[in-house]
């Protein structure tokens, strides 16, 4: 069964649309971004037109529906409105299918909030344009990793919404930023087609909000489900992962069986990876 969210928002009423479990969902969008604290639109907000007018992060969320409407798309999903924080069922229900629901659209929009005037960068040289780009931050949290491979389609814009590239476009850029092999970028492999080592290495140095999330954004990307609980340290929480791993995929993970000499090995691999990536240079 193809897993995809039950909640959505529609692109022209600008209100959720509401799905069954097993009902189909149409195609829809989905957003990729940097959290920004006190100014994102909840799902509480989002049901109030006056208080989700008054969040900077509601003009997000016009400018992300006006470009699915662009692109015939009539609904979007967008995880800080989208996912009711207050039913701790849902919250753990898309944690574990987050992957799935990116997989799955047909597009994603990943908005770069601190790459400006991108059209206007130009004049200053097509050097700044891409050392600006390889700095987001955009770059360096933990769910932006299966938010880049997952969907079949990634399309990046600046702070103004002007259109940066696909992902096809940018792999050059994206590679030696990420360490991601090119043939990835491109669509010629799978994320399953890399030892899981590999996969787990190209989040390392990344950040969350929260700790416990540096393992559970990898749920995607090793293809495991395991329950969320913020109540347990980020150790606590690769140790249940590394164990769900080894329990569904017997045999393909033989690392350091404690936590240190685990991280560690993944901290070496991810350097590894990175010696091999296209050379960054700074702008002249």
């Amino acid at each position: 069964m193809t897993i995809k969210p039950r909640r959505l928002i529609d692109t022209h009423s600008l209100r959720f649309a509401e799905f069954e479990e097993n009902g189909t969902t149409s195609p829809y969008a989905i957003l990729s971004h940097r959290w920004v604290e006190g100014e994102e639109v909840t799902f509480q907000e989002f049901l109030d037109v006056q208080r989700r007018e008054k969040k900077s992060g509601y003009r997000k969320i016009l400018h992300a529906c006006m470009k699915a409407q662009n692109d015939g798309i009539d609904f979007i999903w967008i995880d800080t409105c989208c996912i009711d924080k207050g039913n701790h069922e849902e919250i753990a229900r898309d944690i574990k299918s987050m992957y799935a629901y990116y997989e799955n659209s047909v597009v994603c929009y990943a908005y770069l909030v601190d790459v400006y005037e991108w059209n206007e960068l130009s004049l200053h040289g097509e050097k700044w344009r891409k050392w600006l780009f390889e700095d987001s931050e955009w770059f360096q949290r933990g769910w932006t990793l299966q938010e880049l491979l997952a969907p079949k389609e990634v399309v990046f814009f600046s702070r103004n919404w002007k259109l940066i590239g696909t992902r096809k476009e940018l792999k050059e850029l994206v590679c030696s930023v990420t360490a991601i092999p090119l043939e990835l970028l491109e669509g010629k492999s799978l994320v399953k087609d890399f030892e899981v080592k590999t996969r787990m290495s190209w989040a390392m140095g990344r950040m969350t909000t929260k700790p416990p999330d540096r393992a559970y954004c990898l749920l995607g990307i090793l293809d495991i489900s395991l329950e969320p609980d913020y109540d347990e340290d980020v150790g606590t929480a690769f140790r249940r992962l590394k164990d769900a791993f080894e329990k569904a995929h017997p045999g393909n993970l033989s690392v350091e069986s404690h936590e240190k000499g685990f991280i560690n090995f993944l901290v070496r691999q991810n350097v590894n990876n990175r010696m091999k990536a296209p050379t960054r240079s700074w702008p002249v």
